[in-house]
């Protein structure tokens, strides 16, 4: 009976493996298609599709950057300044809703939680009104702002989640040593949490790298316009004469994204395990 009941266990475990490296090649062989396809023509893309690039084609990336640096760049500082506009936003909400107490605070909370409830798209012309209506469309700043109020919600969910179980004693302690209210937030909060910090940094840059609709209904102006509208011009200009060039840019507009991950990895998923699962 043991030798049947290890044969089986083994059974299973085999199968779990054989469908996690399925799971893993269907992942993979699109990024890995992208990159051959990049350093090809066309000639070697139509002539046999699952051919490696012999030789080579490393002016396809030199011609994608010449012609994508500026979305790429645009797109960065975006996510950066709205993901830093999030992360303070968060961290003060999440502080006041986790240690203070005022009327209304839970009925408040509530109600926040309640907007992500709300699709989008349904807020998508009244939003794009609103903000020609103030004149930031066609600027910088239609994303910053936008990326900030929206992305603030799930930020304050996470820091008032994981800031709830932070000891009341310590802040205690720092206000009878004479720590201020921003001392005690800068000094002590925030090196508590920055795990939770890095989790929202992660999926804010990543969530407005990725935005189309947006920049798109917003941007007109093809100077400050972002990757993910400017690799559709880019396919519109050199889709049909130079697919290399087109799976180039792909590769290109990845990097920051790639660059993210690799060095925030490790806080984010402490993050989300410390602050998304903490009630």
């Amino acid at each position: 009976m043991s030798n049947i009941h290890s044969i089986k266990l083994a059974s299973r475990q085999a199968l779990v493996i054989a469908a996690l490296c399925l799971l893993v090649l269907l992942t993979v062989l699109p990024i890995v298609f992208m990159i051959i396809s990049s350093l090809k023509n066309n000639a070697q893309i139509l002539g046999n599709f699952w051919s490696l690039p012999v030789p080579p084609q490393w002016e396809n990336y030199q011609e994608a950057f010449h012609s994508i640096w500026r979305y790429i760049v645009n797109t960065v500082i975006y996510a950066i300044s709205g993901s830093a506009c999030v992360i303070l936003l968060s961290a003060v909400n999440g502080y006041v809703f986790a240690k203070k107490s005022f009327p209304g605070k839970e009925l408040l909370f509530v109600m926040m939680l309640a907007l992500l409830m709300i699709p989008g798209i349904l807020t998508l012309i009244p939003s794009y009104v609103l903000y020609s209506q103030i004149g930031l469309t066609n600027t910088p700043w239609v994303i910053i702002v936008a990326s900030a109020a929206g992305g603030q919600i799930f930020g304050t969910f996470l820091c008032r989640s994981f800031m709830s179980g932070l000891p009341g004693e310590l802040f205690e302690a720092a206000r009878i040593d004479g720590a201020k209210e921003l001392t005690v937030f800068i000094r002590i909060v925030i090196p508590l949490t920055l795990p939770i910090l890095a989790t929202i940094l992660i999926m804010q840059s990543v969530g407005i790298y990725n935005d189309y609709i947006w920049p798109l209904l917003t941007l007109r102006d093809s100077s400050i316009q972002m990757i993910s509208v400017g690799l559709t011009q880019f396919q519109n200009q050199f889709g049909v004469a130079d697919k290399g060039i087109l799976f180039a840019a792909y590769a290109i507009s990845s990097v920051p994204l790639l660059v993210i991950f690799s060095f925030g990895m490790k806080y984010f998923i402490q993050g989300m395990t410390q602050g998304a699962l903490k009630m």
